[in-house]
């Protein structure tokens, strides 16, 4: 009642100079608290966790699981899956799903240390450690679902947290040396959460479908991105391999980064926004997906199962739906660029690589000058329709790279040229066309002359 008045509810099990380390009331039940007793000092380093659901009446200690020689100075419930506890030991942290009956591990890769305290915070668990370290356990969704059903079951997606759509660091300086005491960042996106049971056969897949029922993205097990063609300026260590979706029996995660799919393009360049240990970006990538509800689909063996996401825009950032919608038209259209740039490259340079073998054949030899002189006027073409596409697509690949960087409607002058290289392309684009049709009539004379044709 306020304080107004006072009971004595010490469990009938706490002995003499027996610590009280922490008490945790429910947030779903108000007549249900948890607290957690400290005797190590008293040489007493076995686990005391006590639970009641009648307001301190009654008492029942539940520590089955927790290691005998452990002490316990922090129990924590979750606020939003009743049953769901946290227990800091003199070792590590334990969870349990039963509301304290059973415990189990939650080490994980937390250090062996002792845990002072434990908060629960949004979707998160924060440990705090007696090396005055803080440690976050990002994500915890999946306990709160987690059941004997879903672990019986042969595959099963978990229900994702709110994925945040907040930017990478835009710092184009000299990233932090490795030595540097730096905290680590959450996974930037959605995290997916499945599970798996032993009877998987074959390919997995993931897609995320928008409103509309469009398909934003797709991954699959039994793909492989091919390697990143750019020049790397740094040490390997600041790379890390993309991760593939598993299809492996057992319990995975699955970060989608929240863009689009990147576009093909000429070349790529490293950033410098890099972390070490974690990964050193692109300067072209895919476009961000809106803020808005997803549909997030997994198959296995056949069976789809599903689940919504919630993509929500950084709460600093106020920009209006409109202005992002003109954004990603905006980032789409410059991908669709690049790709169509990439694909008049791919067809270009192996023509061109032809046409300059058959310009060295000919050199010299004794035959017909003019179907040298028309090997090497269509070699040349071909070259400097190369150069002029490497130039457009390094021009829209910084245009895409300045799009992606804030979530504001482009602005004009980016626009303007943009329009502007989308010209030049079209012209490159109409060049190779031209370059086609002749490269077909010079096969003809190729072959009468007996020499290779160009394809």
């Amino acid at each position: 009642d306020d304080g107004r008045h006072w009971q004595n509810v010490t469990p009938p099990t706490l002995g003499a100079w027996e610590k009280v380390s922490a008490i945790d009331a429910s947030a779903l039940d108000p007549a249900t608290a948890y607290a957690a007793v400290d005797a190590h000092r008293q040489d007493d380093f076995h686990p005391h966790v006590l639970r009641t659901h009648d307001y301190g009446r009654t008492w029942t200690e539940v520590d089955s699981g927790l290691p005998a020689n452990q002490d316990v100075p922090v129990v924590r419930a979750d606020t939003v899956r009743s049953g769901l506890l946290f227990a800091g030991t003199s070792e590590g942290v334990y969870v349990s799903l039963d509301d304290g009956d059973h415990w189990q591990s939650l080490r994980l890769n937390l250090p062996d240390a002792r845990i002072n305290d434990l908060l629960v915070h949004g979707d998160d668990l924060i440990a705090a450690t007696q090396g005055r370290s803080i440690w976050v356990l990002d994500d915890v969704t999946p306990l709160r679902q987690l059941s004997t059903a879903i672990l019986d079951a042969p595959a099963h997606l978990f229900a994702p947290a709110v994925a945040w759509r907040v930017h990478p660091d835009n710092n184009k300086d000299t990233p932090l040396p490795p030595e540097t005491p730096a905290g680590q960042n959450p996974p930037a996106g959605a995290v997916l959460d499945y599970w798996l049971g032993q009877g998987t056969h074959g390919a997995v897949t993931l897609e995320i479908y928008n409103f509309a029922g469009q398909v934003v993205r797709r991954f699959s097990s039994d793909e492989v991105s091919p390697p990143i063609q750019a020049d790397r300026y740094f040490a390997a260590e600041w790379l890390r391999p993309a991760k593939r979706l598993s299809a492996a029996p057992g319990m995975h995660r699955f970060v989608w980064n929240l863009r689009y799919a990147r576009p093909r393009a000429i070349s790529y360049e490293y950033g410098m926004e890099a972390v070490f240990g974690e990964d050193t970006p692109t300067a072209v990538d895919g476009p961000f997906a809106l803020p808005g509800l997803y549909s997030v689909v997994l198959t296995v063996d056949g069976q789809q199962y599903r689940a919504p996401l919630v993509v929500r825009l950084d709460p600093r950032v106020h920009t209006g739906d409109a202005d992002l919608r003109t954004l990603l038209t905006y980032s789409q259209s410059l991908c669709a660029a690049l790709e169509r740039a990439s694909a008049v490259h791919e067809a270009e340079k192996p023509a061109n690589d032809q046409l300059d073998a058959l310009a060295q054949r000919l050199t010299g030899a004794r035959g017909d000058h003019a179907l040298q002189h028309e090997v090497e006027r269509l070699r040349d073409a071909t070259a400097a329709g190369g150069k002029a596409l490497s130039e457009i697509t390094g021009v829209i690949s910084g245009l895409e790279g300045d799009a992606e960087s804030a979530d504001v409607a482009p602005a004009a002058v980016n626009q303007e040229v943009f329009q502007k290289e989308s010209t030049a392309l079209d012209q490159a684009a109409h060049a190779w066309s031209k370059s086609e049709s002749a490269i077909r009539k010079l096969n003809v004379r190729l072959r009468r002359a007996g020499l290779p044709a160009v394809t």
